[in-house]
């Protein structure tokens, strides 16, 4: 699991706080005092994330404060008020969990939160413009403000399906920032458990915290790759866990939990075999997404991306965008990004030959060093292009969109 970031730290300790305010207005001392202990260990993580002296020092004291306060209740049974004064003003939570088992799942599903979307902009995909304009279309009316008396809902659940590398996650990311959403990317073995009904537990609990952190009117995106892990056909795969865990995630990505007020809570699945998933998940989303190999012109943007966009320069006289898109037909978006690192690593070692030699002199030498760099040309590309072998073969890239086809025609059974 990578490290959470700051905003997703942020939102964790304030998560902890307001379950620690519930519990103690219903007597669970023992209870609350452990969502202290977390909210101290979530900005102990964060602190090292601050550069600010004066903003870490603040943070500290903060800290400095849950750990009391959870100590006094451990200790004592109870919070001695004159002594320690709560500074932070926390509405209540709706539900109080009793148990640790509990509370060490919450901690799991926070830490989940990636705050990488940030970084990630429409500009940072190359190609895909009419998928693009569709997503901010239904994302935008899925916010938008309905007149009184109306009712339409934009896109709650949606799936993008195709080979690996061709930019699913990175349109979740895109959608994620763009609409300031609490983004959980979630990767099936995270909430896989081979106890039977953890699974269908974590899964619950995934989504009370997502409808949770929506209650400032910013949305949650729960992405979830490789969905296929997760939701295989029930003709496959049959252990109790199994379908349990189904069972779960059918209920949530019906909204059940949300009737009666707005779905802030939206579900983006992404998969490379989605022939296996299970038909009645299958047909709760709303829209399927092929995301296909990318074409000409959208290979030629992604070439830009990662050369161009991060500093990179190329000689215009035996090189351009257009005729590397034109030497890599079938390449995914990944595998691009992939050349473009090691022809321009070659490069760099070229023109840096002396950099072994600097890390030998030990860390103040190396970091003295400016890295020099030239325009990349034609042959440096040409030794990479000649061994140059597809991931996807024209099998593959046929049976997404003979699905694709069967699905929208009914010839896939969908509940």
């Amino acid at each position: 699991m990578y490290a959470p970031g700051a905003d997703a730290l942020k939102k964790s300790i304030d998560r902890m706080l307001t379950e620690a305010n519930t519990r103690l207005t219903v007597g669970k001392t023992v209870e609350a005092s452990r969502s202290y202990e977390k909210a101290w260990q979530f900005a102990e993580q964060l602190m090292e994330l601050i550069d600010d002296p004066e903003e870490r020092r603040a943070l500290q004291v903060r800290a400095n404060e849950f750990r009391q306060r959870s100590r006094a209740l451990h200790l004592t049974n109870r919070m001695d008020m004159g002594r320690i004064k709560p500074t932070e003003n926390h509405e209540q939570d709706d539900k109080v969990y009793t148990d640790e088992e509990a509370d060490a799942q919450e901690q799991q599903i926070l830490l989940l939160i990636d705050d990488r979307p940030r970084s990630i902009d429409w500009n940072s995909i190359g190609g895909l413009d009419p998928l693009k304009e569709e997503l901010k279309f239904h994302y935008g009316l899925a916010m938008a403000k309905l007149p009184e008396g109306v009712d339409i809902e934009g896109w709650q659940n949606i799936m993008f399906y195709g080979p690996p590398g061709t930019g699913k996650t990175l349109l979740a990311c895109a959608i994620a920032n763009r609409l300031n959403a609490t983004f959980f990317n979630v990767k099936s073995s995270q909430i896989v458990s081979k106890w039977v009904g953890e699974s269908g537990k974590l899964i619950s609990m995934l989504y009370r915290v997502a409808r949770k952190l929506t209650n400032d009117g910013r949305p949650s995106i729960v992405f979830i790759d490789e969905f296929d892990a997760l939701c295989k056909s029930r003709g496959q795969e049959g252990q109790l866990y199994h379908q349990q865990m189904l069972a779960a995630i059918l209920s949530e990505l019906d909204g059940f939990a949300s009737k009666g007020r707005r779905n802030l809570v939206m579900t983006i699945g992404a998969t490379n075999r989605p022939w296996d998933l299970d038909a009645a998940v299958l047909s709760r989303f709303e829209r399927r997404i092929l995301i296909a190999l990318p074409d000409s012109a959208a290979r030629a943007e992604i070439f830009r991306i990662h050369l161009e966009a991060k500093g990179i320069p190329i000689d215009a006289r035996t090189l351009n965008y257009k005729r590397l898109a034109k030497a890599t037909e079938r390449l995914t978006g990944r595998e691009i990004a992939r050349l473009c690192k090691e022809v321009t690593s070659r490069m760099v070692a070229e023109m840096n030959p002396e950099i072994p030699s600097l890390v030998d002199k030990g860390l103040a030498a190396i970091q003295a060093h400016t890295i020099k760099l030239r325009p990349l040309r034609r042959a440096d590309f040409e030794p990479v292009l000649d061994r140059l072998v597809p991931d996807t073969s024209l099998e593959t890239e046929a049976h997404y969109a003979d699905w694709g086809r069967a699905v929208s025609d009914g010839r896939v059974p969908s509940e």
